[in-house]
């Protein structure tokens, strides 16, 4: 029904302005819109969206028709306007009209808001099940997602938003969009004096499935990181179910929210400890605690010796290491083995050297039976572990091969000059 008024307006003014002249001294090239409201100010989007209507009606009822006899006619062609122009807004009515007629005609058009306007917006964001750190990091990027809504909302109209409903939303999405990339919005407005504006937002695919805490304590027992671990693990299952570029993005304010939370734990704090967290971002996230000291080397642990061709019964053996840094590649220790089936206890004072990152060169005594050994342990990477002790006193050899199951297991093959065998090894 309003397309068929809207020809009907456009033809009667097409055959007003044959009507009153025939000669055009100056032929209207292009029609410019001007749009104020003379109330409330308008949403500068609504604004936009009004003029670009008008300039439609203008360009329908003025272009190519001479300047003088739209002057002339004046009062028709305002009449013919603003007769369009009411019948295609909502919301608003046209309050004044002014054409300036010339090859470059503008119209300034006043309107006033009829009914309710929008006086205030409460926004509220959906995170579904996103946890709460999640939020906190969306939220810091919303930030000024509010001020967006309200100057697209506020001074409408209520009933103007059954036409400019689909254009503020589409907007409105485009710049959330803008602010987190990694998250689809969808808005609903219930409109009002207190409009409500809801947005959901759903995660872009891939997401962080689960994060995995290790602690890497060469120097340190492991066992008194265990309620760091814990801590940590429940504050940064958190990150579980965000976009995994999100947490990209968001990867430095993790990082320093991560070292708050390590320094914050007593171990770190009783023992000054220094921990260097490593953070590795992707679907099966990982948090890796490198803890170090300066001065002091504290180790304990267990093995059990399977398929020893041994007489002696000590197949288990309880072990405890005590060091002590000099500089930065120099070590003396002691160590003690109590071995539980014969009740017996190994002490062993030693020194070794740090030959690079990956090599350590050494010499201990053991008391069990007195003798001396020379050593070299030779890493090869995270997991593995070359062993050679030479027994000075008995000369005899023996290499070992370690694999590192689990940061609190490991599994040694060991050949000797009279045996081989496997070790099982529990890091505490």
């Amino acid at each position: 029904m309003k397309s068929t008024i809207l020809r009907a307006g456009l033809g009667a003014a097409v055959c007003a302005c044959c009507s009153v002249g025939s000669a055009w001294a100056a032929p209207i090239a292009h029609v410019s819109v001007s749009v104020s409201s003379v109330q409330e100010k308008m949403p500068p989007l609504v604004q936009k969206r009004i003029a670009a209507s008008i300039q439609t009606v203008g360009n329908h009822v003025l272009l190519t028709h001479d300047s003088g006899e739209v002057l002339a006619n004046g009062e028709e062609y305002n009449r013919i306007i603003n007769d369009i122009v009411n019948r295609v807004l909502i919301g608003y009515t046209v309050e004044s009209i002014q054409i300036q007629p010339g090859e470059d005609t503008t119209l300034a058009v006043q309107i006033r808001p009829w009914g309710e306007t929008i006086q205030s917006v409460a926004m509220h964001v959906d995170y579904g099940a996103l946890p709460d750190m999640g939020r906190r990091l969306a939220d810091g990027d919303l930030r000024n997602a509010s001020s967006i809504v309200e100057n697209l909302l506020v001074g409408l109209p209520v009933d103007a938003l059954d036409w400019a409903d689909g254009t503020i939303k589409a907007v409105m999405e485009s710049e959330l969009e803008s602010q987190l990339p990694e998250f689809y919005p969808h808005i609903a407005i219930t409109p009002g004096r207190r409009a409500e504006v809801e947005i959901y937002l759903l995660p872009k695919l891939p997401v962080v499935r689960n994060v995995d805490v290790a602690i890497e304590a060469e120097h340190l027992p492991r066992v008194i990181f265990l309620s760091a671990r814990k801590n940590i693990e429940e504050r940064y299952a958190g990150l579980e179910g965000l976009p995994v570029a999100f947490v990209h993005r968001h990867e430095r304010d993790i990082q320093a929210d991560l070292r708050r939370s390590v320094d914050s734990q007593w171990v770190i704090r009783k023992y000054k400890l220094k921990v260097d967290p490593v953070v590795e971002v992707g679907e099966n996230m990982k948090i890796q605690l490198c803890s170090r000291t300066d001065f002091y080397d504290i180790q304990a642990g267990a093995y059990v010796d399977v398929g020893r061709d041994d007489n002696s019964g000590d197949d288990t053996v309880l072990k405890a290491h005590l060091g002590r840094k000099i500089g930065g590649h120099h070590e003396v220790y002691t160590q003690v083995e109590f071995m539980p089936s014969s009740v017996d206890w190994n002490i062993i004072p030693g020194y070794f050297y740090r030959w690079g990152k990956y090599t350590r060169l050494g010499y201990q005594y053991e008391t069990d039976d007195d003798s001396s050994h020379v050593w070299v342990r030779q890493y090869l990477g995270k997991k593995w572990m070359l062993r050679f002790d030479r027994d000075l006193t008995n000369h005899e050899d023996e290499i070992g091969l370690t694999y590192r199951v689990h940061e609190y297991i490991g599994l040694e093959y060991i050949i000797s000059d009279h045996d081989n065998w496997l070790r099982v090894i529990g890091y505490l």
